[in-house]
């Protein structure tokens, strides 16, 4: 009787699982879809090659696009098309986005938002904008309720000098885990947003996530003429949120480094708790975390400042 052969590792492993690592973080973090698609597809290639890869130029060869791919991928940057979308307007014969727009009729309410804007989303945010958004968004914060914590996120937090998108986390004392979901202290910072002109269309709304577009107005002094940004507003209960604060702000090599520091150290750390593990590997109770330098202290890790996690 043959012994069946047990499953070769790849190998270029590494390469591989810090592709899908990357691929995770676009999508979770940046929301980056068309990045997470090409991510994904360059680990797929790279795990079924049969030679070590020494170079990066070799890595470049095996993954370079071939027309289909590209389209699809090109398709998955305008905001609202995922990879089935994507593929399913490809096989209808739309490539380019002369083509959505013939067809912009048969697009969903977020898809039309998303060739609406498609030039100006395609844009970087300079820093100094970032700021102007995030000194109006904390103060009208104040203004609906001194009770509010928000906080931008991403790589605006960590010093970049353009950003992709405006990433909020938002909570309040009167939410936690322990209470019911309240919806309503998001919808009423959205409405108040809406009220001052900032935000222009929403793409979706839930009870503790909205996704939509904003546009600063200028002032008097400022003559300049501000494009439309893509905006995402999370509510995140009190007792979660600078764990939640901690995972989006990354980068996403730096979660992973303290992800595995905090297992050495016997707890497991994600974007909602940190819980020590017991003797047999199972999970306790979340740990109390009023801020950031709490979890770095319970996994006895140096604080860094946010300008300090790129890697």
């Amino acid at each position: 009787m043959s012994k069946r052969k047990a499953p070769q590792e790849s190998l270029n492993e590494g390469i591989t699982d810090f592709l899908v690592e990357l691929a995770n973080y676009e999508k979770n973090v940046n929301r980056a879809v068309h990045k997470y698609n090409a991510y994904r597809k360059a680990a797929s290639t790279i795990s079924k090659y049969a030679h070590k890869i020494k170079t990066g130029e070799e890595a470049k060869k095996l993954i370079r696009n071939d027309d289909t791919s590209s389209s699809i991928n090109f398709l998955t940057r305008v905001t609202g098309i995922g990879p089935a979308a994507a593929r399913k307007f490809f096989d209808d014969g739309v490539k380019t986005l002369e083509d959505l727009k013939k067809i912009e009729h048969k697009l969903n309410h977020h898809q039309q938002i998303g060739l609406k804007y498609f030039e100006e989303f395609e844009k970087r945010i300079p820093r100094a904008e970032m700021e102007k958004m995030e000194t109006l968004i904390l103060g009208e914060l104040e203004k609906i309720a001194t009770d509010y914590i928000g906080t931008i996120c991403g790589s605006y937090r960590r010093g970049a000098s353009s950003s992709g998108d405006i990433d909020i986390l938002l909570t309040h004392p009167n939410y936690t885990s322990e209470t019911e979901k309240q919806p309503k202290l998001l919808h009423t910072v959205v409405q108040h947003f809406e009220s001052i002109g900032f935000v222009t269309d929403t793409l979706s709304k839930g009870d503790t996530k909205y996704m939509g577009v904003c546009q600063l107005q200028p002032s008097d002094e400022d003559e300049e003429e501000y494009l439309h940004r893509r905006i995402d507003i999370r509510l995140i209960p009190k007792d979660q949120y600078y764990c939640g604060v901690l995972y989006f702000t990354g980068s996403d090599i730096f979660n992973k480094n303290m992800r595995t520091h905090a297992l050495e150290k016997g707890f497991t750390l994600n974007e909602y708790t940190i819980r020590p593990l017991g003797v047999t590997g199972v999970a306790g109770e979340p740990l109390l975390v009023d801020s950031e330098r709490d979890v770095f202290e319970y996994i006895q890790y140096k604080y860094r400042e946010p300008k300090d996690r790129s890697e």
